[in-house]
């Protein structure tokens, strides 16, 4: 599914342009070392009344759970247990196990350490990408090799043209991308300083250009990435 976005470049020229998911060619085929086909499966773990928690809530006491773990085996269905499950449907569930026919999403902030710092229900963002101000070109470039190691990318959209002149547009972009082997930083608002917004209450992300040029075709994708990747602090044993 495409979308429209609107950008400006280095020169402080803006044009509107479609957007689609970058497509991966070459992807290689699984498969094992006798070359077989590899496919994914789904395979039933364990029926909910025979989980810990289940136990648990018939045994509160430990002693008890382990002399009913010894005498019976209750963790264990082996009728469903290892079974190919074929087609299935997602559902949320309770701290009960009871199916959530409505729920509400929550956004939670966490630090370093993975402890919750923050809990609130999710902002209602507006979109940036095609608005009466195009995304801006800051002009900080991040070499492709450290681009790799610093962010993780979550998301890989393709700028395509639609005539002529789009094409001149994005095809200098991804030439002067290219030719400097790094990625651009790209953002909303004054400056660019703003996070990239794709849809109504959509995920801030930082945005990255990067531009591909082979002889009179080119390859322009914006990255988009809400992680920045760093070095644990060092342990004091």
């Amino acid at each position: 599914m495409s979308r429209w976005i609107r950008i400006r470049d280095s020169r402080g020229r803006d044009a509107r342009v479609r957007m689609e998911p970058a497509h991966r060619r070459g992807r290689p085929k699984l498969q094992t070392l006798d070359g077989r086909a590899v496919e994914a499966a789904r395979f039933i773990k364990s029926p909910l009344a025979r989980t810990y928690a289940a136990l648990r809530s018939r045994c509160p006491d430990d002693a008890e759970l382990a002399e009913l773990l010894i005498e019976e085996d209750p963790e264990i269905d082996l009728e469903a247990t290892g079974r190919r499950t074929g087609p299935t449907d997602r559902v949320l569930l309770d701290p009960d196990g009871n199916v959530l026919y409505a729920a509400a999403e929550v956004e939670i902030t966490c630090d370093r350490a993975g402890v919750e710092t923050d809990r609130r229900l999710p902002a209602d963002t507006p979109a940036n990408v095609d608005g009466e101000s195009p995304l801006i070109w800051t002009g900080r470039m991040l070499p492709r090799s450290e681009a790799a190691l610093r962010f993780a990318f979550r998301r890989a959209l393709q700028l395509r043209h639609l005539d002529g002149l789009t094409y001149d547009f994005l095809f200098g972009m991804a030439r002067e991308l290219d030719r400097a082997d790094s990625l651009v930083l790209v953002g909303a608002g004054p400056g660019g300083r703003d996070p990239i917004v794709l849809e109504r209450g959509g995920v801030p992300d930082r945005g990255f250009l990067e531009g591909r040029v082979d002889g009179d075709r080119y390859l322009l994708v914006l990255h988009l990435t809400n992680l920045e990747l760093t070095m644990p602090a060092e342990a004091n044993l």
